[in-house]
């Protein structure tokens, strides 16, 4: 009900200054709603009141309590009605329009792309010429490496939006490309949103503009009967989760015959105290049926590191120094990767609690205990992105891990 109003899980709240206006751009972070909403910094205060249980007169109240001004009755409503229409409220509305969403998205054998168009371009031949200019920027080795004889197992590879991060990409991807890459790719997604079990799994081909990315069917059954919990309880998640998406776009172009296992993983410091013995589970089964399968099998990462700035709550400006402050910090966790040693990881991003608000936490921790004593890693490229007109940054990598030689 609008007298009641509630928002909704899933918003992303950015402060922004605009022609001297000091405002609140609110989003939606899971792409139902196509359009953001900018709000008068005052005005959105009025949101964390927004909870299902506060009367529009509650909330006009508040307002004058907090601000010495009077928001007239018709204002309010109208704001409200904007959110209900930008479809920022959990209401019938919102809730009729997920629940058919959601039938469409699990009836259909395919992940449509969500961000084509958006984050890189629908037509093939710019798409190709796009990736192909990332490509061009990372030199090439592969005499070199395939002399060496190693067997690349494991990649780590962002999952920012590619005109931020595309030679990141690159770098990771090249490396598959200088090399007998795996058939099938077990690619790790960051799940942005809390997910039921931790991991969500689908058994869907994925759509991109240079094809279709199978799925290993095969493997994600066996994952599925496998696993102590239903890995397909979250599925729906995938819909709107770009970090799986942005890989097969890279394997549609670098390995076009290459298969996925989707997989998405969210869990926090708190989960993993509290649920080792079952994730360490759900990641001995990962590399089980890797060593079980009759073609090789590796895994990517999809991820990003630090996320800092007044985009995701800091309340400083950050500058040069405070950018090189986190390369340094996130080189500490490299290092831990690279060794394949989860539990140093995991100790090193707990520090503070995550701070630093390291997103794709869960699927390195995952990728390191897959890979530990397999393998090793080598980094690739390190470096950062601004993503606003407040200097807010994201730091991010790209690393190869390699099986270790028998001794």
């Amino acid at each position: 009900m609008l007298d009641y109003p509630k928002l909704r899980n899933g918003l992303e709240a950015v402060p922004v200054d605009h022609d001297g206006r000091r405002l609140v751009v609110l989003r939606d972070g899971m792409g139902y709603a196509r359009d953001s909403l900018a709000i008068p910094r005052q005005l959105a205060a009025l949101l964390v009141q927004m909870n299902g249980e506060n009367s529009l007169r509650e909330l006009q109240a508040y307002y004058m309590r907090m601000t010495g001004d009077l928001l007239f009755m018709e204002n309010l409503q109208d704001f409200v009605k904007k959110l209900d229409e930008n479809l920022f409220l959990e209401n019938e509305r919102f809730l009729g329009m997920v629940a058919q969403e959601r039938n469409s998205f699990l009836q259909d054998p395919v992940r449509r792309m969500q961000f084509g168009g958006k984050s890189y371009p629908l037509d093939p031949p710019s798409l190709r010429a796009q990736l192909e200019g990332f490509f061009s920027s990372v030199p090439g080795s592969e005499e070199e490496r395939r002399a060496t004889g190693k067997r690349l197992v494991g990649l780590m590879a962002p999952h920012i939006d590619l005109t931020a991060g595309g030679v990141c990409f690159a770098h990771a991807y090249r490396a598959a490309m200088e090399t007998d890459a795996p058939a099938t790719w077990v690619v790790l997604g960051t799940g942005h949103e809390p997910v039921e079990n931790y991991f969500a799994l689908t058994l869907k081909d994925f759509e991109t503009p240079l094809g279709l990315v199978r799925c290993d069917r095969e493997y994600c059954q066996k994952l599925q009967q496998r696993s102590p919990r239903d890995l397909m309880a979250g599925e729906y998640l995938h819909r709107k989760e770009h970090t799986i998406e942005f890989q097969a776009v890279f394997l549609s172009h670098t390995q076009p015959s290459s298969q996925i296992v989707p997989l998405l993983c969210s869990f926090s410091l708190e989960d993993w105290e509290t649920d080792l013995p079952y994730i360490d589970e759900v990641a001995g089964l990962l590399r089980e049926l890797a060593r079980e399968a009759n073609h090789a099998v590796g895994f990517i990462a999809s991820v990003d590191l630090a996320h800092i700035g007044l985009r995701y709550g800091d309340l400083f400006r950050p500058h040069a120094g405070t950018i090189r402050e986190h390369l340094d910090a996130d080189r500490e966790l490299l290092e831990s990767l690279g060794k394949c040693d989860p539990l140093e990881f995991m100790e090193k991003v707990s520090r503070g609690g995550n701070r630093r608000r390291v997103c794709g936490m869960a699927c390195l921790y995952v990728l390191a205990k897959i890979l530990e004593g397999w393998a090793e890693g080598e980094v690739l490229e390190h470096t950062h992105a601004v993503v606003d007109n407040q200097d807010s940054f994201v730091t991010f990598a790209g690393m190869a891990f390699y099986e270790k030689a028998e001794k």
